[in-house]
């Protein structure tokens, strides 16, 4: 394999999409010394967004999110991580299809020569599966 995956959770929260909501967040974890190691942001309907975090102190972040008055969710999802060679997500892929694994979203991006991605399963009950499958 030309990646190692490994388990992650993320504590995710939604958010109102206006200007500034994520804004005020990474101000919180700035004050509460939060590291966060990544994090995904969107739009999920008028009025609506949700924001996913992985944080080096998820109990630090969980803490941050629930004092702004958040109800902070905590969920599984795959880390991966390798050299940016071609056709590197695409075995990742291949593998979870052959296993009739239904990813709910994923994040994948290379910078100066290291891929990495993040995957989320459709059904938690594939969570394991999705493990498995990847070796972790």
């Amino acid at each position: 394999m030309g990646f190692k995956a490994k388990k992650v959770q993320t504590v995710d929260v939604k958010l109102a999409a206006e200007p500034g909501s994520l804004a005020k967040v990474y101000g919180a974890f700035k004050e509460a010394g939060v590291n966060v190691i990544a994090s995904w942001g969107y739009e999920m309907g008028p009025n609506e967004a949700q924001a996913h975090f992985l944080a080096s102190d998820m109990s630090k972040c969980k803490t941050t999110l629930t004092k702004m008055g958040m109800k902070p969710t905590i969920t599984d999802a795959c880390w991966i991580e390798g050299d940016d060679k071609m056709g590197t997500y695409a075995e990742v892929l291949t593998k979870l299809a052959k296993a009739e694994i239904n990813i709910g979203a994923t994040d994948a991006f290379a910078i100066d020569g290291k891929f990495a991605s993040v995957l989320f399963c459709a059904e938690p009950s594939d969570f394991a599966t999705l493990c498995k499958t990847l070796k972790i």
